[in-house]
């Protein structure tokens, strides 16, 4: 090989390059961004909605449905999904992945704009965005002091703690949730107000027009040019007291002859308990391109800073911080690269027994980690978990093509050839050999790429890497092993007889007894071909039939140290009994999980604040618990949560569901979908279903995503009443609104801060159907009535939110997963459903992460078809033979074999990963056949006789296929092992990746030379049949 001649002539040019790789190498690794999941554009897309203060039924009908048909002619669309609920209305539009989503969001606007003079005048602008893994916290904490009070501890977090940390470099924003926020309020008596024939608008317009900024115009002078603007602010409380809100008979009427005016708070909508008393949640976002792990090591650092300045008994506790998950997981596959690559070292000393060459193997597997490190970064991959598990996966199999480079070099050495003609002769003769393992390898992942979902984008990091890694080893095999071989590899030699030396031939020994049982086995073989091939095809056929007993899985769990829990107390319980529950909770989480095993908790209750809001009602209950690290604690994150469930199920009414901190879907593990447009009958259906999957061992948290209804007041104006007395009902609305819910009338400032002013019923009367019926409405011709007047009020029940999918309402049922797998879950509810009367105008449909393992497998599926048409095509353009490819493709079905036996050994699920690792030994499985098949060609090709060249030439190749076979396997260990958090994630691939190197290596050294002989002497038949009809052609002619 040219590049081999070149490594051997210009050994100091060869230096200098592999010296600016490593400087170069270096440089890029300084760079390397640390983040946990790779850059992953997720196709999704929101609009989200106000309509304050009006109920699910008029959202829906009001804003939801037409903002679905709008935007579901947007390109690429493949979901449209909503929720309508008081006050808002979210449309999630979910598009093909690939889909340029600037693109998307633009053409949504433009779609959006048609139809925005149809939506209530009243309700805000649709707001849209694309979901953007930067909008989600990096890290968030809980702030409790026993000296402060909740509307101190907000103040403290919003005007110290948030502009600290916000002058932190890569934080994009800071938010606090929780505590009380202050605020004017400007509560109405509305028997006073009902005195002066006033209506609560009334007031809300006398604020307005007392307070505010507005433009003048402009002054010309000879000289100067001024803008003009009137200011009019508020700045303290007698103010807003004395603003006139009319006159009557001469004398005016004040704010405060009819409203008490206070400097209060908002009306407490959520609190937060954190480590058993009051406290603040505060959330981190960074930056889009801002490093995770180094945007939250300089928030952790700023932290010990800001707690010095805060008043004394402050407590700061990180509840999550996305980067101690990330450098767990790196420094656990950065400890299974260490220990795979001292593994891989015992091995080659073992089978070589020469430390020289032991060392130029040792240095050929950091040598080629380095360099790839230089391709990452020219390439914009990040060092994050998928690509350092396609680093640590690929430890083993760099040393493969050195490995069969620097055996076959020594082989030469031994038998008596100088070190350079050794080292050219040897790295030539595999030189192709090894490159087509190498691109049989590669080749396995390509399809992987295409996979057109979140599983394609999850592992095109690990893929890339995988793949440069592969590369660099080849190029380091056929340049800097001979190059080294040519400085330092020295042939056996007899030494002193001591302990090292006797360990060394007691070695060898063995070596020479394996290679003599195998050749025993081998030509046994050889001459009982049936019996051999008999016996594989049944294991072959048994070992499939496990694949059903494996169980399946989408992806693993992880034990992150992280619980989150998401509660609902029943329907319609307000702020005050639900905090009630939350001490509950409490006590639970201290008699359960103990408080050795935990390092802090916060339990945030009631309605979320921006985003966040959505979904989240003065019910709904999140319980926050950062255990300790895995290896201080005796009990997993999973047997505490079943013992949690155990508790919380004793809640009467309260409905519960564990959230996933690190996983792509935020839906549960099986989700069962009733689609219809009649909820009642939805739920009835959806009922009946939750009913018997409760019977099932297993499923936990089960749950619909409908809450129970909860009482409504409708306000049912009669049209023809406010005809007459000249009234809209967009009037009578804001004066119930302003009433009721409350508004903003303008701001108070003080020391450069502004609070909103809020105008509203007094608390002792909004609560009051009466009240309700009293407000004063104003007439256009003078005057005032009553809403009474005007309208009936009725009490009804009405669904909290409504769900749709596709323009169609529907209602689910939900459940997680707990000492059963996904694959047998899903069929137990299958029968379920059948066994399920279903009315002809509904239709039952599986979601949740079922939904997106049926995906993964049939997309991975289509991936492994894909890989074995790619290497068989380039295996026989190698070759130039249809049948040698043909041949070695037997060791795939082999390596089956070993997969499905070692994952139902190991207790592994069939989920993803392992069906991945079934795709990567399509690559891997191959080297050894083509190792001994294109070796066996070679003699052959030099004249020798067939079953000769077979058993010379498997017993020549056993030494190198065991060695490659060994470091690859070796390699995986640290991961199939689970060592350290975030492990559980990539064992099943490494298990699969183990069972069939382990299975094919074997079996492949009996079954391929056995093979190659049955094809050949086929080969031979067909010949001889074609040979003697050309002649009988010949003779008849």
């Amino acid at each position: 090989m040219l590049l081999t001649k070149f490594s051997i002539k210009r050994q100091i040019t060869l230096v200098m390059i592999y010296a600016v790789i490593i400087i170069f190498s270096f440089f890029s690794f300084s760079q390397l961004k640390i983040d946990f999941f790779p850059d992953i554009t997720f196709p999704f897309a929101g609009v989200i909605t106000s309509y304050t203060g009006v109920g699910p039924e008029d959202i829906e009908n009001l804003i939801t449905r037409p903002v679905e048909e709008a935007v579901s002619s947007v390109k690429n669309i493949e979901k449209v999904s909503s929720q309508s609920f008081k006050g808002s209305s979210v449309v999630m539009l979910e598009f093909k992945y690939g889909t340029d989503m600037d693109k998307a969001e633009n053409d949504i606007r433009k779609n959006l704009d048609y139809i925005r003079d149809y939506l209530p005048t009243d309700a805000t602008e649709p707001v849209v965005f694309v979901f953007d893994p930067s909008m989600m916290p990096i890290t968030y904490f809980s702030i409790s002091s026993p000296y402060l009070g909740p509307a101190e501890l907000r103040r403290l977090s919003e005007d110290k703690i948030e502009p600290l940390l916000e002058r932190v470099d890569g934080v994009a924003s800071v938010q606090t949730m929780g505590g009380q926020q202050r605020q004017i309020n400007i509560s109405i008596n509305p028997v006073l107000l009902a005195s002066y024939d006033l209506s609560p608008n009334d007031v809300m317009m006398s604020i307005q027009q007392g307070s505010g900024l507005m433009p003048a115009g402009a002054i010309q002078t000879s000289g100067k040019n001024y803008n003009l603007r009137v200011l009019s602010e508020y700045s303290s409380l007698d103010q807003i007291k004395k603003t006139i809100i009319t006159y009557k008979n001469g004398v005016p009427v004040y704010i405060n002859d009819v409203a008490s005016v206070e400097d209060g708070f908002k009306e407490n909508t959520n609190e937060v308990r954190a480590d058993y008393g009051e406290g603040v949640m505060l959330f981190v976002m960074k930056q889009s391109d801002a490093n995770t792990v180094l945007t939250c090591r300089k928030v952790k650092e700023a932290v010990p800073d800001i707690i010095a300045s805060l008043p004394q008994g402050t407590k700061v506790s990180i509840m999550w911080d996305q980067s101690d998950f990330i450098m767990q997981s790196v420094t656990n596959l950065r400890d299974s690269a260490v220990i795979a690559f001292i593994l891989s070292f015992a091995v080659l000393y073992f089978f070589l027994l020469n430390i020289r060459g032991s060392i130029i193997m040792g240095v050929s597997i950091p040598l080629s980690v380095i360099a790839t490190f230089a391709v990452m970064y020219a390439a914009n991959i990040t060092m994050n978990i998928i690509s350092m598990a396609g680093l640590a996966l690929a430890i083993g199999m760099l040393v493969d093509n050195s490995i069969v480079v620097l055996e076959n070099i020594y082989r030469h050495h031994e038998m008596n050839e100088s070190l350079i003609d050794s080292a050219e002769i040897g790295t030539t003769e595999v030189g192709m050999a090894i490159t087509a393992s190498t691109l049989t390898t590669i080749s396995v992942f390509v399809p992987v790429l295409f996979v057109p979902n979140i599983t394609g984008q999850l592992f095109k990091d690990m893929v890339l890497t995988i793949t440069y890694s592969l590369l660099v080893s080849l190029i380091v095999a056929v340049t800097f092993v001979p190059m080294m071989a040519t400085r330092i590899l020295k042939r056996s030699s007899k030494k002193k007889d001591n302990r090292f030396t006797k360990i060394k031939d007691r070695m060898s020994g063995w070596l020479i007894k394996m290679s003599d049982s195998y050749s025993k086995a081998l030509h046994w073989s050889v001459y009982h071909k049936k019996t051999v091939l008999i016996s594989v095809t049944i294991l072959f056929i048994l070992s499939c039939g496990l694949a059903a007993l494996l169980g399946g899985e989408f992806l693993p769990k992880s034990d992150q140290g992280i619980i989150d829990v998401l509660l609902e107390s029943p329907s319609g319980t307000p702020i005050e009994q639900t905090r009630i529950y939350a001490y509950k909770i409490e006590d639970i989480v201290k008699e359960v999980v103990g408080e050795e095993n935990f390092e802090s908790m916060a339990i945030f209750y009631g309605e979320r604040e921006g985003l966040a809001a959505f979904g989240m009602t003065a019910s709904t209950i999140e319980l926050f618990l950062k255990l300790k690290p895995k290896e201080q604690r005796k009990t997993s994150q999973f047997e505490i949560q079943d013992r949690l469930r155990e508790k919380f199920d004793k809640l009467p009414g309260v409905t519960y569901a564990f959230q996933e901190n690190a996983s792509f879907s935020t839906e549960k593990d099986i989700e069962v979908k009733i689609l219809g447009f009649d909820i009642a009958g939805a739920k009835v259906i959806a009922n009946e279903l939750k009913r018997k999957m409760e019977k099932v061992k297993g499923l936990v948290d089960i749950s619909l995503n409908t809450k129970e209804e909860t009482p409504e007041l409708q306000v049912h104006l009669n049209k023809d009443l406010l005809n007459h007395y000249n009234l809209t009902t967009l009037q009578v609305a804001g004066n119930i609104s302003t009433a009721i819910q409350g508004k903003v009338a303008s701001q108070f400032r003080e020391q450069g801060d502004e609070y909103d002013i809020y105008v509203q019923f007094a608390k002792e009367y909004r609560n009051k159907k009466e009240s309700l019926e009293q407000i004063e409405l104003a007439l256009p011709t003078g005057g005032r009535i009553k809403l009474k007047d005007v309208a009936t009020i009725a009490e009804e029940q009405a669904s909290p939110t409504i769900y749709r999918e596709n323009q169609n309402r529907f209602v689910s049922v939900g459940c997680g997963l707990s000492g059963i797998d996904l694959s047998a879950a899903v069929s137990e509810i299958k029968k379920i459903i059948a066994s399920t009367p279903v009315p002809s105008e509904y239709q039952v449909v599986l979601g949740g992460t079922a939904e997106d393992q049926q995906e993964a497998f049939f997309y991975l599926g289509l991936a492994f078809i894909a890989a074995v048409l790619l290497v068989y095509m380039i295996m026989a353009s190698q070759f130039e033979s249809l049948v040698d490819p043909f041949i070695i493709m037997f060791t795939v079905p082999l390596s089956v074999i070993g997969v499905f036996i070692f994952l139902a050994i190991t207790g592994t699920k069939l989920g993803v990963m392992a069906l991945v690792g079934l795709v990567m030994l399509v690559g891997i499985a191959v080297n050894n056949g083509i190792v001994l098949v294109d070796y066996i060609n070679q003699q052959r090709h030099k004249g020798m006789e067939l079953y000769e060249a077979v058993e010379f030439g498997c017993k020549a190749r056993l030494r190198p296929v065991l060695m490659t076979a060994l470091t690859t396997i070796l390699g995986m260990v640290p991961l199939a092992i689970e060592m350290g958090s975030g492990s559980e994630t990539w064992s099943p691939l490494a298990r699969a990746v183990i069972g069939g190197l382990t299975a094919t290596t074997f079996l492949t050294l009996i079954v391929i030379p056995v093979l190659y002989i049955v094809f050949e002497h086929a080969g031979e038949r067909v010949k001889n049949y074609l040979k003697k009809r050309r002649e009988t052609k010949l003779q008849v002619n």
